[in-house]
């Protein structure tokens, strides 16, 4: 009986982790896997269950082998089921490096953002005081994980808390249902949640992060590239913040070169900036169906020549939805409907109508645009990696209902 019922559990988990079509509560079924530039990536598939409870189980099964790098060399196909909180705030000891208080002095109820200094060069803290900051040394030793493997949270309450998971020289990974939390909140360089780096073929779907001391997903200028994030939710509320407003800036960064990364119905909330920023030339991001709620300045920031696709997206009390500079990205999206004449562009690059997005009230600042080297860049894009666009309108409720842990 109890050989019987262990293959039950293996056949439920690789149900889940597979991602067949799955429904949420209500509503219409989710996608049976990974939609847009993401699309093809299969994880752990095929290779062993397993199921970790503890610090130690999850650390080795993410990643069994390292090579003379330091790299993750386990490519063995795995999913890894993780049950309960698995917390690792305070195991490593603690750490600490010169820094400063980097934003504004806070009163109560809130705290003053502190940042330490990641290096000899760093600019950061000219012109303030310097001081030793100490912090959770486990924030910054973040857990490997390798080539081929499915990490899955069971049940809606999942979590990782005080590290991070670091995504390097890697392909076929899938990060679900878990939440993230509680790394050296309120610390700037102290740890981030999801660092990915050379990275190909990822999936970051139905997770939850939360209290991170900087970035929650961080692309460094390695190849970051197939990548879909999907029905996540950002939570930024904080006593911390750089303007003592309880509104996280350090949220998306993302610099991979080159990049393609498809950011869909995600729940973005109690933010100031980098939500997200996008950086480079060779960076083409599709941001799209995904509810912005609560931005006390910036969601996205495209910089430096990178190419937004922005369609489908509704922002709501965000001050700034897409910011304009001076050295600004590349944008295609239209605050509210396009006109007959631009759907006949889209029709022409993409072979489908482009959708709208909705801002619930004025920006104070207007970065939407229409550039057609966008389209054009995205028209050689394949059909099966560009995902579909939804009304704008419908977003905030589909989004709140099915975004985060608990909902596959």
């Amino acid at each position: 009986m109890g050989r019987f019922r262990a293959l039950a559990d293996i056949l439920v988990a690789a149900v889940a982790a597979i991602s067949l079509t799955v429904r949420a509560v209500s509503g219409a079924p989710l996608p049976a896997g990974p939609e847009g530039f993401g699309a093809g990536t299969t994880g752990g598939s095929g290779g062993a269950v397993v199921r970790v409870t503890t610090p130690e189980q999850l650390k080795h099964e993410l990643c069994r082998s390292v090579d003379a790098h330091g790299l993750c060399s386990d490519l063995e196909p795995r999913i890894i089921e993780l049950v309960g909180v698995i917390d690792f705030t305070g195991r490593d000891g603690a750490s600490a490096r010169p820094g400063c208080d980097y934003g504004k002095v806070c009163e109560a109820p809130f705290q003053t953002e502190r940042l330490v200094s990641p290096g000899s060069n760093d600019t950061h803290c000219d012109g303030r005081p310097i001081r030793q900051i100490s912090f959770d040394a486990a924030g910054v030793r973040p857990l490997a994980v390798g080539s081929n493997k499915t990490l899955i949270g069971l049940g809606a309450n999942a979590t990782i808390r005080g590290k991070g998971l670091t995504l390097r020289s890697v392909r076929d990974v899938v990060i679900r249902n878990l939440t993230i939390s509680d790394i050296n909140a309120g610390i700037v360089f102290a740890g981030d949640a999801l660092t990915l780096g050379n990275a190909d073929h990822i999936w970051i779907d139905h997770d939850r992060f939360h209290n991170i001391g900087r970035q929650m997903i961080v692309g460094g200028y390695e190849p970051t590239t197939n990548v879909t994030i999907s029905w996540n939710e950002f939570d930024g509320t904080s006593v911390f913040s750089h303007d003592c407003n309880g509104a996280h800036y350090w949220n998306l960064l993302l610099l991979g070169s080159p990049q393609s990364i498809t950011l869909s119905h995600n729940y973005f909330h109690d933010f100031s900036g980098r939500a997200p920023k996008v950086e480079g030339p060779s960076a083409m991001v599709h941001l799209v169906d995904n509810y912005f709620r609560h931005g006390t300045w910036h969601a996205l920031d495209a910089a430096e020549s990178a190419k937004v696709l922005v369609e489908g997206n509704y922002f709501d009390d965000v001050k700034v939805p897409i910011t304009a500079s001076t050295h600004p990205g590349l944008i295609f999206g239209s605050r509210g409907e396009m006109d007959a004449a631009q759907q006949l562009r889209c029709r022409a690059a993409l072979g489908r109508a482009c959708a709208g997005n909705i801002t619930a009230s004025v920006p104070s600042v207007d970065g939407f645009a229409l550039q057609d080297v966008v389209l054009e860049a995205f028209k050689a894009v394949p059909k099966a990696a560009l995902a579909a666009p939804g009304a704008a309108k419908a977003a905030p409720a589909r989004v709140m209902e099915k975004a985060g842990p608990g909902h596959l």
